[in-house]
């Protein structure tokens, strides 16, 4: 462990998970007294409605609900066990803590970020025998982000419709990720294990001497049972292709196409296996592909979950983005390809080829998903940036100004997660302007009353949201955990007709025959009515003699249906 990771790299990795952990500090210490801080970043502004998911996850495993609900729609509908697993983990693991789902979720984040950087530096080393080279590969693999930034001044009326990757699609590059939510960093971590456990239990199976060749000089396959050391390996990739495919499910279309074509080289051109060997790869992609089948199936098994699937929309941005988006990485890149097909090195190199090819085929693929195959790819770009830096790059730069030449277009490269940390930290710094991620002490009297008073968190609550993700909704389901009627726009079925329906219920247009319908053919137990709900309408829910204010602290009154409603 000591000889794989230098103090150097340890104190690397510890000092990158408390930057990012840095501003979530100052929105701690910045709360105004009787107020308290979420946890959710400020920037991106879909941080907050992510947050919001992943915390009313962990509620479910904190209250030991292993099959998963939507806590964000008011339709009945089945759990479903390991969907979102790594959140109802989570939540399990802080039921076993003194802490609360937001600490336990930022300590998760700092240690798994740190074990993103190791895991990167681990990935490093696979590439590159000398330490100042495995560094290089390091700093590309976590402090780089993109340059699409650019385009704020090279063509601000695009970004007026669509900002830069680097200020909201987290998914693009390690540490923005690590930045908003662990499971981000888990993937990560899982990603290298996958493949560095397949390269391993490849090597495994190679002779220690060479074989004897075959007419054509290609020698012979390796022929017997799997080593002690194959069948480690081997468990070590299928256990991790099971975490994956409960972390990051959407990336079996890039890691299972990866593995096999990785597979097929080694028994068809390199020769390091034969028919029976490969045939051993069938134990982790089958378990790999049951857990995914399965998740697929449950998904589409019942109609709000598969309003769920539909709605999971996330659609790659025009190609400018991504061009820009990974000019420090391709820049270098490019001249490295030419030098490496002069150079032939060793076939370790097809592995981040072929990963980075393969994402660059599912972006504009015909799948809603698209973005969702950018997690993680900065990795194998990481090396070949640096492959590409130190070989084609450098040698045309007098020696000493080498040194200079790399820190100069790191730190560049590394503009956009500085300008990320510097906002989320000037943000967070002044609550009153940013009051989506701080709960007010209204708010805060109100969660405390819901949680002495209501029966159940099964009672609904109808909640307002936009299609920005700002409103209430969210905001119940991470703070209390409670069902609510409008939360999410992915996770609320028919996300857009409940908007629709619930600016109908405030518009003072309305029939109150209508509203008492309405109220009864959902379920709503209560009403949640602030300034969110006034943005929705002009209707004041205490013009209803159907509806009791049982709670009421400056902009927040809780309503309760009336049993005359529920019976009628």
């Amino acid at each position: 462990m000591r000889r794989r990771f230098p103090l150097a790299v340890w104190l690397f990795a510890l000092a990158l998970a408390a930057l990012t952990t840095l501003p979530y500090l100052v929105g701690s210490w910045s709360a105004p007294p009787g107020w308290q801080y979420s946890g959710a970043a400020a920037v991106p502004t879909g941080a907050l409605v992510d947050f919001n998911s992943h915390i009313a996850k962990m509620w479910q495993g904190y209250r030991s609900q292993w099959d998963y609900h939507l806590l964000f729609t008011h339709e009945a509908h089945p759990g479903l066990p390991l969907v979102q697993g790594f959140y109802v983990a989570l939540g399990a693991l802080a039921r076993l803590t003194p802490f609360g789902l937001p600490a336990v979720y930022h300590i998760a984040r700092f240690v798994l970020t740190a074990g993103m950087v190791l895991a990167i530096w681990v990935f490093a080393a696979h590439f590159f025998e000398k330490p100042a080279e495995r560094w290089l590969a390091t700093l590309f693999g976590t402090v780089a982000a993109g340059w699409s930034w650019l385009l704020l001044a090279l063509d601000p009326a695009m970004t007026a419709e669509l900002s830069p990757i680097e200020f909201w699609l987290t998914d693009a590059f390690n540490l923005l990720g690590a930045l908003v939510m662990p499971h981000f960093a888990a993937a990560v971590i899982v990603q290298i294990i996958i493949v560095l456990a397949f390269e391993a239990w490849v090597k495994s199976l190679s002779p220690p001497t060479p074989l004897p060749q075959r007419e054509g000089g290609k020698p012979y396959a390796s022929t017997g049972f799997l080593t002690r050391t194959g069948v480690i390996q081997l468990i070590v990739l299928t256990l991790a292709l099971a975490a994956q495919a409960i972390i990051q499910p959407y990336a079996a279309l890039l890691f299972g196409p990866l593995l096999v074509i990785l597979a097929a080289y080694h028994l068809f051109s390199a020769r390091r296996l034969n028919g029976r060997r490969a045939a051993w790869l069938a134990l982790p992609l089958g378990c790999y592909g049951a857990l995914i089948i399965y998740q697929y199936a449950a998904l589409y098994s019942h109609p709000v979950w598969a309003a769920f699937a539909e709605q999971n929309q996330t659609l790659s941005p025009p190609v400018t983005y991504y061009l820009l988006g990974y000019l420090p990485f391709i820049l270098p890149l490019v001249p490295g390809l030419r030098v490496f097909l002069l150079d032939r090195p060793d076939d370790r190199w097809w592995l981040p080829l072929l990963w980075v090819a393969l994402v660059a085929m599912l972006l504009y693929a015909p799948f809603p998903t698209q973005r969702r195959y950018l997690l993680g790819v900065q990795t194998p770009l990481a090396v070949l940036a640096a492959y590409g830096w130190l070989r084609a790059v450098q040698p045309r730069l007098r020696v000493k100004l080498r040194p200079l030449a790399s820190i100069l277009y790191l730190g560049l490269a590394s503009v956009a997660l500085v300008a990320m940390l510097a906002v989320n930290i000037a943000a967070l710094s002044a609550p009153l302007a940013h009051r989506a991620v701080f709960y007010s002490p209204d708010d805060l009297a109100a969660f405390a009353w819901m949680r002495r008073e209501t029966t159940g968190r099964d009672d609904l609550v109808l909640t307002v949201t936009d299609a920005a993700g700002q409103g209430s909704g969210g905001r119940l389901a991470a703070a209390l955990g409670q069902r609510v009627y409008l939360g999410h726009w992915i996770e609320t079925a028919d996300f857009a007709d409940k908007v629709a329906a619930v600016r109908r219920f405030y518009d003072p247009t309305a029939l109150d025959d209508w509203r008492r319908q309405f109220l009864k053919d959902i379920g709503a137990v209560y009403i949640w009515y602030d300034e969110d709900a006034r943005r929705f309408g002009d209707w004041n829910p205490a013009r209803a003699a159907y509806l009791e204010a049982v709670f009421s602290s400056g902009g927040v009154t809780i309503y309760r249906v009336t049993e005359e409603l529920g019976s009628s």
